[in-house]
């Protein structure tokens, strides 16, 4: 295994470090009264390293075996990349789902129907 660091793979680590940023991804999650904000940020850090770890074999890698002919081992470092990649942003999305809750009846209609202040005010104008 060996890093080839031509401008192009670097551009590429770039454009998805950059991409979990746009995601929100280095950012980390503020955590309710119900966790511990140590156990959120050891989870949120193994995200990251996830996603780096990830974004890093897919694009920096290489992997020639053999001794007379060369092969090329990319394509399954670039799979693995992804895989590495997806895991990463799905359980942050999942860590932060989970951590920020929204209050319970936020988005609930408590009362649905006429106000009896509105009828009031509409009978009195002329």
């Amino acid at each position: 295994m060996e890093f080839n660091f031509e401008w192009r793979r670097l551009v590429l680590l770039a454009a998805l470090l950059g991409g979990f940023a746009f995601i929100g991804g280095f950012s980390v999650p503020q955590t309710d009264e119900d966790h511990s904000p140590a156990r959120a940020r050891k989870a949120w850090f193994y995200c990251v390293l996830l996603f780096a770890t990830g974004a890093a074999s897919a694009s920096v890698v290489d992997h020639y075996t053999g001794g007379m002919s060369y092969s090329n081992l990319r394509s399954v470092y670039i799979l693995f990349g992804a895989l590495l990649m997806v895991a990463g942003v799905l359980w942050l999305k999942l860590l932060k789902r989970e951590l920020v809750r929204p209050p319970p009846l936020a988005g609930m209609i408590v009362y649905q129907g006429p106000c009896r202040r509105a009828q009031a005010v509409a009978s009195r104008m002329p």
